[in-house]
């Protein structure tokens, strides 16, 4: 066996990968909730957008619907992973946030867009004019702070949206 420092090259391999996956499992462990919440959150949206669709009599596909919810439940999961991954490898070695609360904020933002839609979805079955957007709530006061960055992400959530 090749030697590389004071551990062989597979035992080696074989202490990183046992190491890194008990790690995972563990934050994985430590988000089981934030994950209880996606799912709760993506199948009333699917929920709620089909029964207005219903109630509207639009024409309806539950292949798009579908597969728009499968596209959110990627984004709301990759949000949490990118939180926890961010928290494991920067936040908690400074000591200024653990991969827990790093994940709750990364996550926040896809709940927030969640939200939004669930609740426009609401309003419409019920026949309420929504005029009130978390998001448009959210641009406008990064605009008020900095007007460039505020017209930067606003334009990334229009294009968000137009798809």
């Amino acid at each position: 066996m090749e030697m590389t420092g004071n551990i062989t090259t597979s035992t080696g391999k074989a202490f990183i990968v046992g190491t890194m996956s008990t790690e995972a499992l563990t934050a994985l462990f430590d988000l089981r909730w934030m994950l209880v919440l996606i799912v709760v959150l993506i199948v009333a949206d699917f929920w709620f957008g089909v029964s207005e669709s219903l109630k509207k009599r639009e024409h309806f596909r539950f292949s798009r619907a579908g597969r728009r919810t499968c596209n959110k439940a990627v984004d709301y999961v990759t949000y949490l992973i990118l939180g926890s991954v961010l928290g494991l490898a920067i936040f908690e070695p400074l000591g200024w946030a653990n991969h827990v609360t790093t994940a709750a904020i990364g996550l926040g933002f896809g709940c927030i867009w969640e939200i939004d839609s669930i609740v426009g979805h609401v309003c419409a079955l019920h026949g309420i004019k929504n005029t009130f957007s978390i998001k448009r709530f959210i641009i406008s006061l990064i605009k008020s702070k900095n007007k460039d960055i505020g017209e930067a992400v606003e334009d990334a959530v229009d294009e968000d949206c137009k798809r």
